[in-house]
């Protein structure tokens, strides 16, 4: 048997798939918040969005003038994750905090799942942590509901202080 064949009937053995823990997805995300916000206030994109949409879409906090929600930005924000996850594997704050978006198998996701828990992200996120936590498949494996709809979950790049083994993948203490 030839050295090419050889190499070939070895299994190359993959590292473990670590889950991240939820300190350190939260610290990820926070990241890429002050991100984003910090560029749309820097070209103004929710004073264009203000001139731009009726006032009834654009509810204020009373008697502040600080608004509830901007489609804009949930649209950017929506974009910003789908392709920096899709495309580069993580977002500047997963890339910082040694995290990643994978599938289950701990493979690249397809855009597909990658748009799923996007959206989850950037529009509903409160509502989406709070039902991950409360469905038991989604909590086990530390998933946000859209995680758990994508089939992907969030893993820790490195090596990890302290490990917890259980359900089949090794959990970032």
């Amino acid at each position: 048997m030839s050295g090419s064949q050889r190499h070939r009937k070895e299994k190359i053995k993959r590292p473990p798939v670590i889950v991240a823990n939820w300190g350190r997805r939260f610290i990820a995300w926070f990241i890429d918040y002050l991100l984003i916000n910090t560029m749309l206030a820097y070209f103004g994109l929710e004073a264009v969005e203000s001139k731009l949409l009726p006032v009834i879409l654009l509810p204020n906090l009373p008697g502040l003038d600080v608004s509830l929600w901007s489609p804009m930005s949930i649209t950017i924000f929506f974009l910003y994750w789908t392709v920096t996850e899709w495309y580069f594997g993580r977002s500047i704050g997963q890339l910082l905090l040694n995290v990643r978006l994978v599938d289950l198998s701990g493979s690249n996701p397809s855009l597909k799942a990658v748009a799923i828990q996007g959206a989850g992200k950037s529009l509903l996120l409160p509502l989406d942590c709070l039902l991950g936590l409360i469905y038991r498949p989604s909590r086990e494996h530390r998933q946000r509901l859209s995680n758990w709809l994508s089939k992907t979950v969030v893993i820790f790049i490195g090596t990890p202080n302290q490990t917890l083994n259980k359900d089949g993948y090794a959990k970032e203490r």
